[in-house]
């Protein structure tokens, strides 16, 4: 990776590097100050200037500690701005869970009660070839017509459904939902036109 294509460093990185940085020559010099000689006036003259940049670096050190300390500052509010980013979405993530989750509890209802609804036809089916005499036959249509009754209810509940999961924005489930609701009405319109015949006959 060239020196150009290389990731800038952030404003803590640099903020404490120039910290530290400067901190090494401060010690640096602090320890020349600490050896230097005392014994003529060219080392009392170095001494001084050694003491006058101490000073200086000082300041600078003062001010850099500053930078560190307002850099640190702005980390802390974006890390707090993010976890409270994270916490909002945690609470999005939760009641789409559960909203998620009341539709399936639903979708599964729907499923068991088609079941049921196939056995009832499969019930019917074989009742309606059994029946002979007037009083089976009757009984025969006040059954058809619970049936039909049933496949309605079944229809409307997955209608429901279907409308629940596409305003929760949940395509699959209301796919799936209506997929079953136009079986259930083709199965009662199939259901409708074979009773016609069989009472026509």
């Amino acid at each position: 990776m060239s020196k150009r294509d290389k990731p800038q460093d952030s404003e803590l990185v640099d903020a404490a590097r120039a910290l530290d940085e400067g901190l090494e020559r401060f010690e640096a010099l602090a320890t020349q100050l600490e050896q230097a000689p005392l014994q003529s006036e060219k080392h009392l003259e170095r001494a001084s200037a050694t003491l006058n940049s101490l000073a200086d670096m000082d300041e600078q050190l003062r001010l850099r500690v500053g930078a560190l300390v307002s850099a640190i500052s702005r980390v802390r509010d974006r890390q707090q701005a993010q976890a409270e980013a994270v916490h909002q979405r945690a609470q999005v993530l939760q009641t789409r869970t559960e909203v998620f989750k009341e539709l399936l509890v639903r979708y599964g209802a729907l499923g068991q009660s088609a079941g049921e609804l196939n056995v009832r036809m499969q019930e019917f089916a074989q009742q309606r070839q059994q029946a002979k005499t007037t009083e089976e036959q009757t009984a025969l249509g006040a059954s058809f017509q619970a049936l039909q009754t049933r496949m309605t209810e079944v229809a409307g509940e997955a209608q429901a459904l279907t409308q629940a999961a596409d305003e929760s924005d949940f395509g699959d489930i209301a796919r799936q939902a209506d997929s079953l609701r136009q079986q259930l009405l083709s199965a009662r319109n199939k259901m409708s036109l074979l009773q016609k015949n069989f009472e026509a006959s």
